[in-house]
């Protein structure tokens, strides 16, 4: 592992250790012998079938199985089939872990393809990464260095809860070759990213080289007390060293927060704290061509943490993933792990990486186990503007409802709602506070959505409920009976939500004649 340099006015960035795992020059050594793994009875046909082609070279769902005999000790995490070499014959990419170490590293296994062997795979390398959490883990293989050789990129998570990149590339690409490879990139920082940039529409076909990718790492600056303050250190491919080799460490100071809200997120620890800032609905917006015409309303995507939830919703359809867990990263990111909710299996698992940089705007990376796919949308905070822009459309399934709420409803325990025209004021646990909500109606049924400002620096909670009015009448009295009862709303309407059922009651006195 070769050390970082750095100058001497940063020499205590060096000393806490900037947790990098060196500049990626030397890592393990391969395997002296070649393992040849004999087919297990039964696969014989299935791995003489054609091999899968560069287009293959993604995470494939319905080719999840090794092509190898894996050791009965190790799970296996995730499988991608891609061509390595140019050769005519596909090589499949396994990230496996010890099933009973909990903290054992993730290893990844290059199964090689050679027919004139007796066998058609075997296992040509391996190596471990520094990632140990098998639930927040990413294999791929991408052109990173832009000349046209496919590197191995494994993202996941240590044991300490730092993000982790490791890049190998191979030894040698020559045909007839057995494929090992180097690390030329290990990371272990509080985020990493790498920024990936559009080559030339011929790169594909064009021997020529195009422009590599760079490595962006930051970690919270060691010698500052503000956890908004960050150090940057960018890692550029360097052809002479055959290696990422790091930049000068730049600080980058934390902005001057203003807002409460952002404050008291930023200087949290714990999940807790964001994930209550990014609860509820936040839409994307796309600006009119012309710059004159209103904005146009791509998704939405609604954060539960109460019921465990992350809806995305686009035109007709709706995704629903199961907050499985978080972990914050750096002081305004927050990593979610979720699985869909109609195939619930590991490999199916999407990281979203959720970036606070405003109060009403977030920048939300989406992705699976295949970070090809991933895409990053900027979304804005569903306000009472922007609701009422949604609910105005010409194309929503929803109208006002006719009902009209006015004057206070009282429930138990002392706990009442008080409406005034939009606003409202929530009433219950020794607390009184403000909001505002819509009544709007979905067939036959009317739905109440509201939104109560929270606590100072914490974020509004907003809420939709299913409403239950019915008035009866006497000489004397008026009885309005509401009853408002949880719901999630979807693309498609709304659906049954964790959570009890309010009931409350206005009574009005008549004026004797």
């Amino acid at each position: 592992m070769t050390n970082l340099h750095f100058p001497r006015r940063e020499a205590t960035l060096a000393a806490a250790a900037l947790v990098f795992l060196g500049s990626c020059q030397r890592g393990p050594v391969p395997p002296a012998g070649v393992r040849i793994f004999p087919q297990p009875p039964g696969a014989i046909a299935a791995a003489a079938a054609p091999a899968p082609t560069k287009a293959d070279a993604r995470f494939d769902t319905n080719a999840l199985r090794p092509r190898i005999v894996v050791d009965p000790g190790d799970s296996v995490l995730q499988v991608v089939n891609a061509n390595l070499d140019q050769t005519p014959y596909g090589k499949q990419v396994i990230a496996v872990k010890r099933t009973a170490e909990v903290d054992s590293p993730i290893r990844i296994i290059v199964a090689d393809a050679d027919p004139a062997r007796g066998t058609y795979y075997y296992q040509s390398w391996e190596s471990p990464t520094n990632a140990t959490d098998a639930r927040v883990f990413s294999l791929s293989v991408k052109d990173l260095v832009g000349d046209h050789v496919m590197e191995i990129v494994a993202s996941g998570m240590n044991s300490a809860g730092k993000l982790t990149l490791d890049v190998f590339r191979p030894v040698s690409v020559a045909p007839g070759k057995e494929l090992t490879y180097k690390p030329i990139c290990q990371l272990v920082a509080d985020e990493i990213s790498i920024e990936e940039a559009d080559r030339a529409e011929s790169y594909p076909t064009d021997p020529k080289p195009g422009p590599s990718f760079p490595v962006v790492a930051y970690l919270r600056d060691p010698d500052s007390q503000n956890v908004m303050d960050l150090v940057r250190i960018r890692f550029a491919w360097n052809p002479a060293e055959a290696r990422y080799v790091p930049g000068p460490p730049e600080k980058i100071p934390g902005a001057k927060v203003q807002q409460t809200q952002l404050e008291t997120l930023y200087n949290s620890s714990g999940e807790d704290v964001f994930e209550q800032f990014i609860a509820g609905s936040w839409v994307q917006l796309q600006p009119a061509k012309d710059g004159k015409g209103p904005d146009t309303f791509v998704s939405i995507i609604n954060f539960d943490p109460r019921g465990r939830k992350i809806a995305l919703s686009s035109g007709n359809t709706q995704e629903v993933y199961l907050w499985r867990e978080s972990h914050r990263t750096i002081y305004n990111s927050l990593l979610a792990l979720g699985e869909n909710e109609t195939v619930l299996e590991i490999h199916l698992a999407s990281r979203f990486t959720i970036t606070v940089d405003s109060v009403n705007s977030l920048i939300v990376t989406i992705g699976g186990r295949d970070s090809e796919e991933s895409r990053t949308v900027r979304y804005t905070k569903v306000t009472d503007d922007i609701q009422a822009r949604l609910i105005g459309r010409p194309d929503a399934q929803i109208v006002m409802a006719p009902l009209t709420l006015s004057g206070t409803f009282v429930g138990n325990d002392g706990f009442s709602l008080d409406f005034d025209g939009s606003r409202l004021t929530w009433t219950g646990n020794g607390q009184r506070r403000a909001g505002s909500f819509v009544l709007f109606s979905f067939g036959a049924r009317a739905l109440l959505t509201m939104r109560v400002i929270g606590p100072r620096g914490t974020a509004d909670q907003i809420s939709s409920w299913l409403v239950d009015f019915h008035e009866r009448k006497d000489s004397l009295h008026v009885v309005r009976t509401l009853g408002l009862s949880p719901v999630l709303l979807t693309v498609k309407g709304y659906e049954e939500a964790k959570g009890d059922t309010l009931l409350l009651e206005q009574i009005q006195e008549l004026k004797k004649k």
